[in-house]
């Protein structure tokens, strides 16, 4: 029998975790653990030891991938992780019910997925789509998107009913087989934030390590976009991300 393990990092995200009751439920059925990359609150404390869930309150400050290779070596040190388990990188910001995450499960052991992904919506009434399944990038399709406000390497989640080899799927949710991302040794952690999830689908494709998306499965992520804001710190993160993947794409060549 598999065991899930779900790693979310809060960047003072204390009280969305908190009001967040489908994470509650899933902490039943799930190893949950969270990542404090900043110092944790007394009601996140509390709530995790009533709850069940493991919360690191250590080493802050860490990037988004750093973070969690952290959770997987803690997991891995301190929790029993076998190689035929599943660990699930998420956002606290994305609501999903057990009842997704055990369809998933199910369907990524079927289809003999090594990665997975789902499909994400912005609203609760599943009305608007996350665009977090893309094309590889070139240098220049993030840049032209900031002036068009147009994605031309996002996948048309209409036209996709059935699940798909995908080339890449934003990190705020990504299933991984646990031999998988030890494979891949999980994240490169000179990203800081952003592009990181790009670099390890980019990875594994070099593998032959595929990454399935599931259209059925839905979830809520209430993304903030930060890095749409020109000149923001986010912003900044964000083109240095970009540049830093496609020179280390070049120098592979």
């Amino acid at each position: 029998m598999t065991t899930t393990y779900i790693s979310i990092i809060s960047h003072n995200n204390d009280q969305m975790i908190i009001d967040n009751n489908e994470l509650t439920n899933v902490a039943e059925h799930c190893r949950v653990i969270i990542k404090s990359n900043t110092p944790a609150s007394t009601r996140l404390i509390q709530h995790c030891e009533k709850h069940s869930i493991t919360l690191i309150n250590s080493d802050y400050s860490l990037g988004f991938g750093a973070n969690n290779n952290f959770v997987f070596s803690y997991v891995s040190t301190h929790l029993n992780l076998k190689e035929n388990d599943f660990f699930l990188v998420m956002n606290p910001d994305v609501v999903i019910t057990l009842a997704s995450i055990n369809t998933l499960i199910i369907e990524a052991e079927r289809n003999k997925s090594p990665i997975s992904t789902i499909n994400l919506y912005r609203d609760q009434g599943f009305t608007e789509y996350d665009q977090s399944i893309k094309r590889f990038p070139s240098i220049l399709t993030p840049l032209k998107a900031k002036v068009s406000k147009i994605r031309e390497d996002t996948y048309n989640k209409d036209i996709i009913d059935t699940p798909t080899k995908i080339d890449w799927a934003a990190g705020s949710f990504l299933l991984f087989k646990a031999s998988i991302y030890r494979e891949l040794n999980g994240f490169d952690e000179s990203f800081f934030m952003y592009f990181e999830d790009v670099d390890l689908a980019k990875r594994a494709k070099a593998k032959n390590i595929t990454l399935t998306y599931f259209p059925n499965i839905k979830a809520i992520h209430f993304a903030s976009y930060q890095n749409r804001k020109i000149f923001s710190k986010n912003f900044r993160w964000y083109i240095t991300s970009l540049f830093r993947y496609h020179l280390k794409r070049k120098r592979l060549i």
